[in-house]
């Protein structure tokens, strides 16, 4: 399986990283970055029904200290899409802006 992140995916993920790097240590950001390359690796596994469904065709992850949900979509039976990482403290109501 084809994994492709959107630029919405990709600018998250550098926005948390740059965020958690203030708060966290040096051993806290490498587990939440192990964290998202075992949930994309299991993406690349095909393992796409293990996570959690966030609406008809969307499913999510949470990873690191369970604070950031990743959302992805299956494009086709080849390549999967990660939408969005999210950090769960921010008010929810973004993820459905940002998902758009």
């Amino acid at each position: 399986m084809r994994i492709i992140f959107s630029k919405v995916a990709s600018r998250s993920y550098e926005n948390i990283l740059e965020f958690l790097s203030q708060t966290w240590t040096e051993k806290e950001m490498e587990i939440f970055i192990d964290e998202a390359e075992k949930v994309t690796n299991q993406l690349k596994e095909g393992k796409f029904l293990l996570f959690q469904k966030y609406s008809k065709d969307i499913r999510s992850a949470l990873i690191g200290k369970k604070h950031v949900r990743m959302f992805f979509r299956k494009e086709s039976e080849t390549k999967i899409k990660v939408l969005l990482f999210f950090d769960m403290r921010q008010d929810s109501q973004k993820i459905l802006d940002l998902l758009q």
